[in-house]
């Protein structure tokens, strides 16, 4: 219990250390310190076992054992004593502990005196043994205490120095991708994935290449805004509401005249009505229409500004951006590729990866040499797919046909209805034979669109300009993107418009 509790304690110390060092990262993302406290866990379950497997005093722990249960069945012997008495010394010695060897000496000797009578020797024999048993345990507890404060301080420091660079590779990564407009919890939901320190490292050399790179920044941004100029126009009826003004009469209000009534309202009577009281023969008359409130008074009322709602339908013509869709990204990791050319590919296939999970956009990777090999991110897909799946490489010939192919047959399912398909690749490969052709012409009268990224300078203009909607060329050397001229005069006239 006392190791169990240690390494408790150490394991407190551990977690306060770690958010003190790391509060913004934690704070930022509930996975990674969900997955910082299961680290920790594992690592107490983890130490606990090693500390009982690796005790390096086990064997006179077994020793004690054996003479604690001798001890339940007295008289002990003198040899007993004896064998037990070395047994003692010797994990002393291990242990580096006081032995008091001569006191034991004097024992040994008070025990094995041939002039004590029997009896006495017995009973000597006896206490001698409870007090070794007694010693013997206490050396015993003290060499554990001291081994396992020592050996949980370093599990401790080794757990923590790994800890701590997985940390710090997660921070720097965290940060690169804000920088990149990226959202960290789609790529570092640790609850989702278990990534390696390897792993990170890998993703974090490609994000480092996306920040550092200004050419393939900008290239980047380019291809996040696909679909951006595509407008259409249509119209949808719609119901319009609208207030009106209208004056109400207010019973409450007397301001204007309206009318004559007959009452016997004395304030509202008519002159004509009060002339009968100037003559005492009509006043009689005056009194019997007060009585029967048959006196033409002047009706009175007010007028109270009142809004009414109203609605009515409307014909209106509407513009609207097409929606991002799908995409189907086809990575060359032929031998030609090897280098800077395929870090570039990859690293802007991750780029878009993470910003169709972003958008929510369907996204799927076909990577191909001579052969090909396919991942679907789906909604619930992990990182540590995407990562793995990147990490992939043929370092082979380069045969486009069967990643078109695939991509083809993908694009015509339902849930990627309207993708962009984009191929990365240095190009340096023979001529696409022409039912391809003829089937992406087809693929785009239903609203797919074809886009080319050429990284490196050796590639058939010609047969791209006819096969793409789009095409950029990246010189990963210079870092200068080519061909975009158009592309980008379409982009600044929609953005004005």
């Amino acid at each position: 219990m006392p190791s169990l509790d240690q390494i408790a304690v150490e394991a407190k110390i551990a977690i306060t250390s770690l958010r003190q060092s790391y509060a913004s990262l934690l704070d930022s993302s509930g996975s990674i310190a969900g997955h910082v406290a299961e680290r920790v866990r594992l690592w107490q379950s983890a130490s606990a076992a090693e500390l009982k497997a690796d005790f390096p005093f086990a064997s006179y722990e077994q020793q004690l054992s054996n003479w604690q249960t001798r001890n339940q069945s007295p008289p002990v012997l003198s040899a007993e004593l004896a064998a037990a008495v070395k047994d003692y010394v010797a994990l002393c010695h291990a242990a580096k502990l006081p032995d008091n060897q001569s006191f034991w000496q004097r024992e040994l000797a008070a025990v094995t005196d041939t002039e004590k009578i029997a009896e006495k020797r017995q009973t000597d024999s006896t206490v001698s043994a409870r007090l070794l048993r007694d010693e013997w345990q206490k050396a015993l507890d003290k060499a554990r205490a001291e081994w396992e404060l020592e050996r949980i301080s370093v599990l401790r420091r080794q757990f923590m120095e790994e800890l701590e660079a997985f940390l710090q590779l997660l921070q720097q990564l965290h940060q690169q991708l804000e920088i990149l407009g990226l959202d960290p919890g789609i790529f570092l939901d640790l609850s989702k994935v278990n990534l390696s320190a390897q792993e990170i490292e890998r993703f974090q050399r490609w994000a480092k290449y996306l920040a550092n790179d200004p050419g393939v920044r900008s290239l980047c941004d380019l291809l996040g805004k696909l679909r951006q100029l595509e407008v259409s126009e249509r119209i949808e009826r719609t119901q319009v509401h609208y207030k009106q003004d209208v004056g109400l009469p207010d019973i409450n209000s007397q301001e204007e005249i309206i009318g004559i009534r007959l009452g016997r309202d004395i304030e509202h009577v008519l002159p004509s009505e009060l002339a009968l009281l100037a003559d005492p023969e009509t006043s009689i008359l005056f009194d019997l229409k007060y009585v029967e409130s048959r006196l033409m008074c002047f009706d009175m009322q007010g007028i109270q500004c009142a809004q009414q709602h109203h609605q009515r339908e409307e014909l209106r013509s509407v513009e609207e951006v097409a929606k991002q869709g799908p995409m189907v990204i086809c990575v060359d990791t032929s031998g030609s590729m090897s280098g800077m050319p395929e870090t570039v590919a990859k690293a802007v296939a991750l780029f878009i990866a993470g910003k169709a999970k972003q958008q929510k956009r369907a996204c799927y990777l076909i990577n191909f040499s001579t052969g090909i090999e396919t991942l679907d991110l789906g909604d619930d897909f992990g990182m540590e797919a995407l990562i793995k799946f990147l990490g992939m490489s043929f370092h082979g010939g380069t045969d486009a046909i069967p990643a078109l192919n695939h991509a083809l047959g993908v694009i015509q399912n339902e849930t990627y209805e309207r993708a962009d398909l984009l191929m990365i690749s240095d190009f340096i490969m023979a001529s696409l034979p022409g039912q391809i052709c003829q089937q992406i012409e087809q693929q785009r009268k239903h609203g797919h669109r074809f886009y080319s990224l050429v990284v490196g300078d050796c590639f058939m203009s010609q047969r791209l300009t006819s096969l793409f909607d789009h095409e950029w060329v990246y010189d990963p050397h210079s870092s200068k993107i080519h061909g975009l001229v158009g592309f980008q005069q379409r982009l600044a006239d929609g953005l004005e418009n």
